[in-house]
């Protein structure tokens, strides 16, 4: 099966995404769902892979690697890599903004600290994905002549946000089985985690 982001008659794609507060799950023959519950992605993601599927067999597996919060990233891929291993089927990474994307737009989501993740598009991704504040994010668009911005950013952010026409909120699926893809896993984080291991315990000194 291709890993550049097409598909292949006959052969079920299983696609999802847990970047977001929004868990989305979709087929390449069509079915979907979603539920956007904050913190409970590990609750939601196997329940509704099982409802789309329906019992089929998917013949391989699209997950949005991110960038997004740590913990929603991890129950996505890990839950891939897994069922990738279980049924032997080949298991791609894909841009979790991507599932936001349409040409001549831009897709800014929550990446928390009071910053957005962020890319445009065109016909495909041409700039990004980054981690930037929201005003500074925004005055790059309009340098750019963006007049669309598609994810949170602008429902967290309006004021960095005014003017831009807007469109969907949380991620979908479906637009991972056509969006470019990889053999790598790797979460895409673009930053450092906002949990870090312990420093070296500290010398005591008389």
């Amino acid at each position: 099966m291709p890993a550049g982001g097409v598909r292949v008659a006959g052969v079920l794609l299983l696609a999802f995404d847990t970047s977001t507060p929004a868990v989305t799950v979709a087929l390449s023959t069509g079915e979907a769902a979603s539920e956007v519950a904050p913190n409970r992605h590990g609750e939601l993601l196997a329940p509704l892979i099982a409802q789309v599927l329906g019992g089929r067999r998917p013949d391989g597996i699209v997950v949005g690697v991110g960038p997004g919060p740590f913990t929603g990233l991890r129950v996505g891929i890990v839950t891939a890599r897994a069922m990738s291993h279980a049924l032997g089927i080949p298991a791609y990474g894909a841009c979790s903004l991507d599932a936001l994307a349409a040409p001549g737009i831009a897709v800014a989501t929550d990446a928390r600290r009071r910053e957005v993740y962020w890319a445009v598009y065109g016909a495909t991704r041409t700039d990004g994905p980054h981690v930037g504040k929201p005003a500074d994010v925004a005055e790059a668009l309009r340098a750019q002549g963006i007049t669309t911005v598609h994810g949170a950013a602008p429902y967290l952010y309006p004021e960095a946000f005014a003017g831009f026409a807007t469109g969907p909120e949380h991620p979908d699926a479906a637009r991972l089985l056509d969006a470019p893809r990889t053999d790598d896993l790797t979460p895409l984080y673009l930053r450092r985690p906002d949990a870090t291991p312990p420093g070296p315990p500290k010398k005591v000194t008389a």
